[in-house]
């Protein structure tokens, strides 16, 4: 996703300690204003349109809206911010994964379809506007919040795994045990299901841990279910697994090392206009 090319804060028209819920109205009255729809095609307007999308897409994501924060104040006064690679954690094997899944799964998508040609429809994102909220909430820790609103999203789409991952993960916080262990599971088979099919590790490590912590009763109870399925994956699945993986490292890798290259680019061009300005 590109960044917007202005201030993203300044385009929404919203001030930079803004809420979630203060981003989705300013998102939804600039969108009406702008909308390619209302003014006959425009593409002066498709293009503002585009930047509004860009721009609730970045602040409405919890992690991308503090990395732009954080890289923001060091950027001098009037230099376009530079696109950052997506490094940060994933809830399921790569970036990559996480940002398909919801773009894609659970929601009707067109083919060659972009997160600005789906926005474009403003009814049907609200499933994705949903899950930024519940996002929002859970990073806020407002877990009561986020289980609700993940509730209705996998109900909505019981097949994506990011919604049943927060719904896990909120429960877990919430101290229910049982259904987050049950809805990590769950999580686990559907990821098998995919093709090529999804490790998932940090949804396994949560999974394996609340089993541990199961106690007596727990596994009183388990001995009298039928057996689960394996949620082990097969040689040649594991194989395929560690071959994308080392793909996708080589490809971050290039990403960092363009992104030094800049900052020191940058840094070195700072510290030419100083000497120039003396």
């Amino acid at each position: 996703m590109r960044l917007p090319s202005a201030n993203p804060y300044e385009i929404l028209g919203v001030h930079r300690e803004a809420s979630f819920d203060e981003l989705k109205r300013a998102y939804y009255r600039r969108a009406k204003e702008c909308h390619p729809d209302r003014h006959g095609g425009s593409a002066e307007k498709e293009e503002e349109f585009k930047q509004l999308v860009a721009a609730f897409d970045l602040l409405s994501d919890p992690q991308r809206r503090r990395e732009y924060d954080e890289r923001s104040a060091v950027i001098p006064a009037g230099e376009a911010m530079p696109p950052f690679p997506d490094t940060g954690p994933s809830i399921m094997d790569t970036q990559a994964d996480d940002i398909l899944e919801e773009m894609v799964v659970g929601n009707d998508v067109p083919r060659n379809a972009t997160l600005q040609t789906l926005m474009l429809d403003l009814t049907n994102t609200r499933i994705f506007v949903l899950f930024r909220e519940a996002k929002n909430r859970f990073a806020d820790r407002r877990y009561h919040d986020c289980h609700r609103l993940c509730g209705k999203l996998v109900s909505q789409a019981p097949q994506n795994i990011l919604y049943r991952y927060f719904y896990a993960e909120s429960a877990r916080k919430l101290g229910k045990v049982t259904k987050a262990r049950r809805h990590f599971r769950l999580c686990i088979i559907e990821g098998m299901t995919r093709m090529p099919p999804q490790r998932l590790d940090a949804i396994r490590e949560r999974y394996h841990a609340l089993t541990e912590q199961r106690g007596l009763m727990g596994r009183i109870v388990e001995w009298f279910l039928p057996p689960a399925p394996s949620l082990a994956l097969s040689a040649a699945e594991e194989t395929r697994r560690e071959l994308r993986r080392a793909v996708g490292r080589m490809g971050q890798k290039q990403l960092e090392k363009q992104e030094r290259r800049r900052l020191v680019i940058g840094r070195a061009k700072q510290r030419s206009r100083r000497l120039l300005g003396r």
